[in-house]
């Protein structure tokens, strides 16, 4: 798969769950045939953060992705993120999504625990990795690039190390800065498809930046609006990129996402399904322990920051 295919929007869908505690499927594939249907949309990705993968068995991962390739539209790709914590875990779950009906995988870091994080700077570690998932699990993949605040963010070498290999394609630049997104998009953007990723404001200085497209999560609220919004500002009037951000993404970022500032103690996961179910999409915004579900002071923030950016009517809100 060429890297230049890869453009638009990929967007993070979540995870509905019922008042047990268990998937609700019926829900889940409703939300993402009606995402994955946005006119214009590259793709969805399942079971991310956005899908509380972490808090996912390896089992419901593969019924997840099996439940969102039966709904899909032809032509959208179909993105499944994979976690594990260790080397041959990894590969299996990027081996088991594949049978699933994976098309491409979204990689989250191996290295995301204390022991091993120094080793997202050493560019033999990192490839010693992603070789082998691309000889043994051979699908298209994204390697999600993590804020350097979590100290497991790839540095520059490392990516440039893996770059070359076959099946890395992109990378989710959840970068937080404009600056940082820039510097990995300068000097890999001619190799991978470097996928702007970040839930607040510097979200439009990313596109602005020759970005090919974004990996979102709060993309599931007002899908279109955000197809739009990254269309034009990759590929169209930057004047009519700025009205979308300032006058719809801000204040949904704001809202949903706290502009990734984590005011509250609130799962994003449980803030973005909230949105969801004011907008009479799924049930409930419940998210598994030990994230902490919306209160009702939230629950009241994101129906203003939806009335804010258009998508809700005072009178027409659900679930308050």
């Amino acid at each position: 798969m060429d890297h230049k295919e890869i453009h638009g929007l990929i967007s993070a869908v979540v995870t509905p769950f019922k008042a047990d505690g268990s998937i609700d499927y019926k829900s889940f594939a409703h939300h993402v045939e009606r995402v994955a249907s946005t006119k214009g949309i590259y793709g969805i990705a399942v079971s991310g953060h956005a899908g509380e993968v972490l808090t996912l068995t390896s089992e419901e991962r593969t019924e997840i992705v099996a439940a969102a390739k039966k709904v899909m539209p032809k032509g959208v790709k179909l993105v499944a993120g994979i976690s594990s914590g260790s080397l041959a875990g990894l590969v299996h779950e990027g081996q088991i999504a594949k049978k699933a009906g994976a098309e491409m995988l979204l990689v989250l870091p191996l290295f995301d625990v204390r022991p091993y994080r120094h080793l997202c700077h050493q560019p033999e570690a990192v490839y010693s990795v992603f070789e082998r998932m691309d000889r043994e699990v051979d699908l298209p993949m994204i390697v999600f690039q993590y804020p350097e605040a979590t100290g497991c963010a790839y540095s520059v070498a490392s990516l440039q190390r893996i770059a070359g290999l076959r099946n890395v394609v992109g990378i989710k630049a959840a970068t937080v800065t404009a600056t940082k997104y820039a510097e990995i998009n300068d000097v890999l953007g001619d190799q991978l498809a470097v996928l702007a990723a970040c839930d607040a404001p510097s979200l439009l200085g990313m596109l602005l930046h020759n970005a090919p497209g974004a990996l979102l999560g709060i993309s599931v609220v007002g899908t279109q609006h955000w197809v739009d919004l990254v269309r034009e500002a990759t590929d169209g009037d930057a004047r009519k990129a700025k009205e979308l951000h300032n006058n719809f993404a801000v204040p949904l970022m704001d809202a949903v996402y706290e502009y990734q500032l984590q005011r509250s103690p609130f799962s994003t996961s449980s803030a973005n399904k909230e949105a969801l179910v004011q907008l009479g999409e799924i049930q409930s915004s419940w998210v598994r322990p030990p994230a902490l579900s919306v209160d009702k002071g939230r629950k009241e923030s994101i129906r203003l920051g939806l009335q804010k950016a258009g998508l809700l009517m005072a009178k027409n809100a659900v679930g308050m």
